[in-house]
């Protein structure tokens, strides 16, 4: 249904955008779910992230994990327990830019949006450390009340509170509460697409622009909205865009002034990628070399905690493949745009290092997996995967704060 129906000014926001975007944002309201729309979503995430950090927390301290910090500085200790390998990046980023001095790489391999938010809220937080993470559990707040609407308006509150309880039980999920950019980006990625199934495109626009902020897989967002705003106007029997489309050009705005301002302060088109290169090796390869690399990256070492890294690495590519043939027998194009591009970039790297963690933001795969579990003779999924998922959160979890490679 149109959101310009029955509104009187409907013909007059062609002439006023700011109108138009001010009643998008109203229409984004959770109409017809009640406070349950919020408080449910939200006490599930609050709950479980508070039971992850407590059992990370007395674990480390059963353990002995970093006694020395323990003893010496007990603040500092529990903050370190969330904050380690990329979050040091952001972390730098956000007190001292890009480039800082005796640094010439490979920072900017980071997008600014979760830096330039992390160095927001530290004034009120006393430091970018409690910062990062007031952000990261913010933004998981919002990830999943976002989530909660999108797949209550597609099967009702059964599919919402299944949909949420996946997302919560992803084995992987530490990300989403340390100081990583994971639950900022999937935050703006589900408000992006909220804004989009409900025709408000200039917030989709800014929401992508937000996520293309944080990190450059906003612009694969990008792409997937634009399928969807082709497909509704296909069913309204329509083929010229609206003024509104222009709303899509946003992420790639935003990317671009980054990769401006790097060029500026580099002197190089392709800084962002050299970094990439240079920081952590990364090349374009063909998807036959990416799995002969997988696979030598496998058996090339002996390390328990690299040796399941990088198993979970090739079988969460393998399970993106999947979810993209699923998404296209489903005829569900956006979604097949959104996560084929991410699981494509993948394919064509020389090396799939963070792929569970990348796969965090695959929303598509939580919404599925949620319509199915709500299906008739699949009830058992909700009991099934939590039973599958949980120990691995919780032990993964561990291994971050012990600081054992995960992912």
């Amino acid at each position: 249904m149109s959101w310009l129906r029955g509104s009187p000014s409907g013909q007059l926001r062609l002439l006023h955008p700011l109108r138009a975007m001010a009643s998008s944002l109203r229409g984004l309201r959770l109409q017809g779910q009640g406070m349950a729309a919020v408080a449910q979503p939200v006490g599930a995430w609050v709950g479980s992230r508070v039971a992850l950090a407590g059992f990370v927390l007395t674990a480390s301290w059963l353990v002995g994990i970093d006694k020395a910090r323990l003893a010496s500085d007990p603040g500092m200790w529990l903050l370190q327990r969330f904050t380690y390998w990329d979050s040091l990046h952001f972390l730098r980023i956000a007190e001292q830019g890009y480039f800082p001095p005796h640094l010439a790489c490979c920072d900017q391999a980071f997008f600014p949006g979760y830096p330039l938010l992390v160095a927001g809220v530290a004034p009120l937080t006393g430091g970018t450390m409690v910062a990062a993470l007031v952000v990261s559990l913010l933004a998981g707040i919002g990830s999943a009340v976002l989530l909660w609407r999108l797949a209550a308006d597609t099967g009702g509150r059964r599919m919402a509170a299944c949909a949420v309880l996946f997302l919560i039980v992803a084995p992987y999920g530490i990300f989403l509460s340390a100081a990583y950019s994971e639950s900022t980006f999937l935050v703006f990625v589900l408000a992006a697409w909220l804004a989009g199934t409900k025709r408000h495109w200039w917030w989709a626009g800014i929401f992508a622009g937000a996520a293309a902020g944080v990190r450059v897989n906003g612009l694969f967002l990008a792409l997937a909205l634009a399928v969807m705003y082709v497909a509704q106007l296909r069913s309204q029997g329509r083929w010229r865009p609206r003024w509104d489309a222009a709303a899509l050009l946003v992420p790639f705005a935003v990317t671009g002034a980054y990769f401006a301002y790097l060029f500026a302060s580099t002197g190089s088109l392709d800084a962002w990628h050299r970094a990439e290169a240079a920081g952590w090796r990364r090349q374009t390869v063909w998807p036959w070399q990416a799995f002969s690399a997988a696979w030598h990256a496998i058996v090339s070492t002996s390390k328990p905690d690299l040796v399941l890294s990088r198993w979970a690495d090739l079988l969460t590519v393998v399970a993106g493949v999947v979810l993209v043939l699923v998404l296209t027998a489903l005829r569900r194009w956006p979604e097949v745009v959104y996560v084929g591009l991410s699981v494509g970039v993948l394919l064509c790297s020389n090396m799939f290092t963070s792929a569970p963690r990348y796969a965090l933001v695959w929303f598509p795969g939580y919404l599925v997996a949620a319509q199915l579990a709500t299906r008739p003779g699949w009830n058992w999924l909700r009991v099934a995967i939590p039973a599958l998922c949980l120990p691995l959160t919780f032990a993964l979890a561990l291994a971050f704060s012990a600081r054992q490679w995960v992912s």
